[in-house]
This record gives structure tokens, sequence and C-alpha cells, in this order.
């Protein structure tokens, strides 16, 4: 009776012709793992882009920062030009308009203090000016160097400390 309708018959598995219902799953599923990888392929560049946390340097040194991602940003534009590793990014801030963040150079620990105004800036090289710490100031940000680790003689017993100390940053 199936022969009468005047197309061919759809077979299955194990015949010659027709349609193979393994080939049609195995291409069907294909097809639906390129769609999900490209879908995923975008939003991963979308997100990337998009992001900032994840690409740092995008403010230069000089920039007013309004929020904790652009000090950040700033933040890591110091550190990359001075040659600093170690980038920490995990401190708390310091107040709502300012922020700090670590880094290093060999052994020498370095405290990066962005600020977000005059006032906070003020108020911040007061208070590196206070420690006696050496430091280096410029726009809306300051470096000074931490006495930790085994700089910490060197920093913390030299009067005054030594100004080379700071030269990655002028």
């Amino acid at each position: 009776m199936a022969e009468d309708l005047g197309s061919h018959p759809i077979r299955f598995a194990g015949h010659e012709r027709g349609l193979n219902m393994r080939r049609i799953v195995t291409t069907a599923i294909g097809i639906v793992l390129l769609l999900y990888g490209g879908v995923l392929a975008v939003l991963l560049v979308v997100a990337v882009v998009s992001h900032s946390g994840w690409f740092h340097g995008k403010l230069p040194p000089d920039t007013l920062p309004t929020t904790a991602s652009q000090a950040e940003d700033v933040a890591f534009s110091v550190t990359s030009n001075a040659g600093c590793g170690n980038f920490d990014n995990e401190l708390p801030p310091l107040s709502p308009a300012a922020w700090q963040f670590d880094c290093t150079i060999g052994d020498v620990w370095y405290g990066i203090y962005v600020y977000g105004g005059d006032q906070p800036r003020s108020e911040g090289l007061a208070q590196l000016q206070a420690d006696g710490r050496p430091y280096v100031a410029n726009a809306y940000y300051a470096v000074t160097a931490v006495p930790y680790g085994p700089s910490k003689d060197e920093v913390l017993n030299a009067t005054p400390p030594p100004a080379s100390i700071m030269d990655p940053f002028r």
C-alpha cells in the first residue's frame, strides 16, 4: 500500500536507499553543538570587551576616577608603566573616593593610592607625608614604598629614605 503513493518510501538503517536515522541524529546533534559553540564564543568576546575588570590599563594615569573600576585601571596603568609585578587589586577601599592597590618590583613592595577628587587626594598625601615614607604623587594617584619583607630595613631605617627606591614611578 505504501508503494502506491508515488514516491520512494522512507527506509531506515540497513537499506541501500533512503534516510539513515543514525546519520540524521548525528548531523542534528552536530549542528546544535556548532551553533551552541558559536553563541558561546560570541558571548565570551562581548563579555571580555565590555567588562573592564578583565582588561586593565584602559585609562591613562592622569585620569580622575569616579568608580573603583576606574581607579583599578588607573593603578594598573601606573604599575604597568613602572614595570611592577604581582598587581594586587583585592585591598579594601580607603574611602568611597580613595582606593589602594599593591605591586612589587623585585623585593620592594609598593602601595598605589588612587584618589577620586581633590579633597581625598590632599588627605591621602598628608597621611603619606606624616608616615615619613618616600612617595611619588602625580595627578590623582600616589605611590609609596611599603615597609615589608627584605626591603623593610632599607625603607624604615634610612633617614631620609632613599629616593632611588621611588625611581620607577618618577
